[in-house]
């Protein structure tokens, strides 16, 4: 797009978040652009996780994960239905290794419940055999509300509705440089400048470089890689549905835990492991034992020999690996410059709360045009 034509919105990043927020703000305006540096809409974090649909239980109350994550379970799930969209509401167990534990479930349950989860139950081993014969722990809390769902297809989805729209969808377009002339945003590609009345900073993993660029260098993004074993197709049915451990103690992760994708496939993991570049899902990967060690902790009955290594993801954690604490997304306007607007850190639940995201995105937009 040549610099004489200006667009009213240019989002940079074109995972789940940011093809959300396409689809969403045009409805509203013409001469809307989404920018992916990759040859594809969601080859990055979006689809390199466990597709899950979370209900909101561990987020603390009143921040932006867990407001998110509760207002975007219920879009979420009707988008899916009406626009065929492979998903489940398959329920979800927190397991405990002994009752010694029951404590902690019921902190879970209850901040659940603080943040509007419904239908959280602590649950006995009669009702955890009859939902997973092959899970052996004593005392967990039911989520019935959670679910999974196809992560690419959802991309794929909201890719439609945005070019049905009318919005532009411009992939292997790296943003490489940025400033603000004359109250509009000046973004450089490798092939072109681009003027926009409005900039949303969607970029996921590289969001802390795209806001540098306006001069906003508040956050750092830290890469931190989650590695996936996955069960061989002749024992995918050894877990049905989703069964995850008391949530890591360091905040750094929910644990290793079994999630059944809507393909069929049976995932371990993922476990969280921080690294220094945000590209490398390859090196030094885990080795098959930790996963399957952690795995038989909740089934005692697992065989590694059904066990092989699977794809890795990487999350755009807000922290260093050292600090243990809550963080959570940020989703603002530029200090500096009115017409953009910041997301960082958009690490889980950002896949559950894309559309609910992309609302408040657009209700900031339409405050600037």
């Amino acid at each position: 797009m040549p610099l004489s034509d200006i667009a009213n919105v240019v989002i940079i990043g074109g995972g789940v978040v940011g093809t959300a927020i396409a689809a969403e703000v045009s409805r509203f305006y013409d001469d809307v652009f989404l920018l992916e540096a990759l040859p594809r809409l969601g080859l990055g974090t979006s689809t390199r996780n466990s597709g899950v649909i979370h209900a909101g239980i561990y987020y603390q109350k009143d921040s932006l994960k867990a407001f998110h994550c509760v207002r975007g379970v219920p879009m979420l799930y009707e988008f899916c239905a009406a626009h065929g969209v492979p998903h489940e509401r398959t329920g979800k167990l927190i397991v405990a290794d002994s009752e010694s534990q029951l404590p902690l479930l019921e902190d879970l349950r209850q901040r659940g419940e603080g943040n509007g989860v419904e239908g959280l139950e602590v649950v006995e081993q009669r009702f955890i055999r009859t939902k997973e014969p092959n899970i052996g722990s004593p005392v967990a809390l039911w989520s019935p509300n959670t679910g999974i769902v196809d992560a690419e297809a959802l991309v794929k989805a909201l890719a439609r509705l945005a070019q049905a729209n009318g919005a532009y969808s411009l992939t292997n377009t790296r943003v490489i440089g940025a400033e603000v002339k004359d109250g509009l945003a000046l973004l450089r590609t490798e092939r072109e400048e681009v003027a926009a009345r409005v900039v949303i900073n969607a970029a996921g993993l590289y969001a802390d470089d795209v806001a540098r660029m306006f001069g906003y260098s508040e956050h750092t993004i830290y890469p931190c890689r989650g590695e996936y074993a996955e069960l061989l197709p002749h024992a995918r049915n050894f877990v049905k549905g989703l069964v995850y451990p008391l949530p890591m103690p360091t905040g750094h992760g929910l644990g290793v835990h079994f999630t059944k994708t809507t393909g069929g496939a049976l995932l371990i993991g993922p476990n969280a492991g921080y690294i220094t570049q945000k590209d490398d899902y390859e090196n030094n990967r885990t080795e098959l034992s930790v996963f399957y060690e952690s795995a038989r902790q909740m089934a005692p009955s697992l065989k590694i020999e059904d066990v092989r290594l699977s794809y890795t993801g990487i999350r755009p954690r807000l922290v260093p690996e050292h600090v243990h604490s809550f963080v959570d997304w940020v989703i603002t306007p530029d200090p500096q410059w009115a017409s953009v607007i910041h997301l960082i850190g958009i690490e889980s639940p950002g896949l559950t709360s894309c559309l609910s995201i992309a609302k408040s995105v657009a209700e900031m937009v339409s405050q600037r045009l």
